[in-house]
């Protein structure tokens, strides 16, 4: 998923997704411990939001915190519902009745761009992560060929450890990144908490295995024997298991499949739950495979109902009524 915009599945009524903070009373968003003000245009007005989360949230204080956003929507008209990542999460929300549903973020992802390419193995394995403490990059450091991907940074001055790594200076486009990503025997997700990490399953829509070490936050929910390894966060155990690996040498065919018959499952699930909010509000019936090909059809994926929140300002209602109407 993307930051700052709205994925829109319905115009009539109006029922949208994002990732993150919603602007709230006109346009206040408390964010990164200032409030800013963002405001949407007044024709904007969804029936039904739902939110997912990039952190995890099975803590009593963030699921206490997502209640009282819930009560706020509320009071402004919109009905929210929390899509959680992993199933703590879902025990978290249920317990603070919180409207939402268990949904792991990750089914968002365009499969269409993250494919097997034909390609040489240049790297033992690729880590896609940001230059923080929360990724452990050190993990990693007894990986002799291998590839960090981030926004961008001084990867040897920030982590003297992986002197030896290949790693991007500016942002790799999708596309490439895709190509990166076959270009490794392995991908590497070695932090212990976060969301439910994106790279991690697109790792395997490109066909390699993964090697992670135990986290929360909902991305081992993709994970089977036959596509990942789970090891203890010691540099030494990454490395075994990833000339494991590399020794196995899995079929990339099958590790897609397995994970795009997974989100394939998720997706049909969704809109299904969108098909019922629609027939609730409006009366009109969706077969829920319908809504699936019409949200997730290529080459774009779910990215062809996203729209920024900035861009919100340059359509008219009928020009946007026209671009995401089922």
């Amino acid at each position: 998923m993307l930051f700052h915009g709205y994925y829109i599945f319905s115009t009539k009524p109006l029922i949208i997704s994002f990732l993150g903070s919603y602007p709230f009373f006109g346009g206040v968003v408390y964010q990164d411990k200032k409030f800013t003000y963002k405001p949407l245009p007044k024709w904007f007005c969804p029936k039904h939001v739902l939110e997912h989360t990039p952190y995890w949230c099975a803590a009593p204080k963030q699921m206490f915190l997502r209640k009282i956003k819930s009560i706020l929507h509320s009071i402004e008209g919109r009905t929210h519902h929390l899509m959680v990542n992993a199933a703590d999460e879902e025990q978290m929300r249920k317990h603070f009745r919180v409207r939402g549903a268990h949904f792991n973020q990750n089914f968002y992802i365009n499969e269409h761009l993250y494919k097997i390419i034909e390609q040489p193995k240049v790297y033992d394995a690729i880590y896609t992560a940001q230059l923080n403490s929360s990724k452990r990059l050190w993990l990693a450091r007894n990986i002799e060929k291998l590839m960090v991907v981030s926004y961008g940074g001084d990867l040897h001055a920030y982590c003297p450890e992986l002197k030896h790594a290949d790693f991007n200076t500016k942002f790799i486009p999708r596309p490439e990144l895709a190509k990166k990503y076959n270009q490794a025997y392995v991908g590497l997700i070695l932090s212990a908490l976060e969301g439910a990490n994106l790279a991690s399953s697109e790792y395997l829509l490109c066909g390699i295995p993964v090697v992670s070490t135990p986290s929360k936050g909902g991305r081992d929910e993709f994970f089977t024997p036959e596509n990942s390894i789970i090891v203890p966060p010691e540099a030494e155990a990454v490395r075994r298991a990833v000339e494991t690996w590399m020794e196995l040498s899995p079929e990339p065919e099958k590790i897609r499949a397995q994970m795009l018959k997974k989100i394939n499952d998720l997706r049909l699930h969704y809109c299904t739950y969108i098909a019922q909010l629609i027939e609730q509000e409006s009366g009109d019936l969706h077969d829920p495979k319908t809504l699936m090909e019409k949200y997730f059809s290529p080459p774009q994926g779910i990215q062809s109902r996203y729209v920024k929140q900035e861009e919100l300002h340059k359509l008219t209602p009928e020009d946007f009524s026209a671009r995401f109407s089922l």
